[in-house]
């Protein structure tokens, strides 16, 4: 009895969760609407402390020995289906983050040197992959 009942509400738990992915896949719950607009407020620019001449000099150097470069390789968007649903309010989100906003949060935010957007495949359509090589 007790084999059939847990059966039962395994059954159950796998119908529900599948249909909740199956709809949150067809938009039910909402969609972006297009991939953004990336501002064009740079990065304030710092006044050097030291003559022009010893700053270049410093910056050659720089170069010529090793360097630390600051990054993120595994940004995901909204277009993703996973991260699309963890900013939906009803989960607590703040609201859709199109390429554009992780172009923004990279550059103007994070001053990160490099990044990289791996949305999941499977969610990726020539739209969504056209308008984030656009936004970029």
């Amino acid at each position: 009895m007790i084999k059939k009942a847990l059966l039962y509400s395994t059954v159950s738990l796998t119908i529900i969760t599948v249909g909740y992915f199956s709809l949150a896949y067809q938009g039910y719950f909402g969609q972006l609407e297009t991939a953004g607009e990336v501002t064009a407020r740079a990065r304030p620019v710092l006044q050097p402390s030291r003559p022009p001449e010893q700053q270049q000099q410093q910056q050659q150097q720089q170069i010529d020995s090793s360097q630390i470069l600051f990054g993120d390789l595994h940004v995901h968007t909204t277009y993703s289906i996973d991260a699309f649903q963890a900013s939906l309010a009803l989960m607590g989100g703040e609201g859709a983050h199109p390429p554009a906003d992780a172009c923004d949060f990279a550059r103007y935010c994070s001053a990160l040197d490099f990044w990289s957007i791996n949305d999941h495949a499977e969610n990726i359509t020539q739209q969504h992959w056209d308008e984030t090589k656009e936004s970029i």
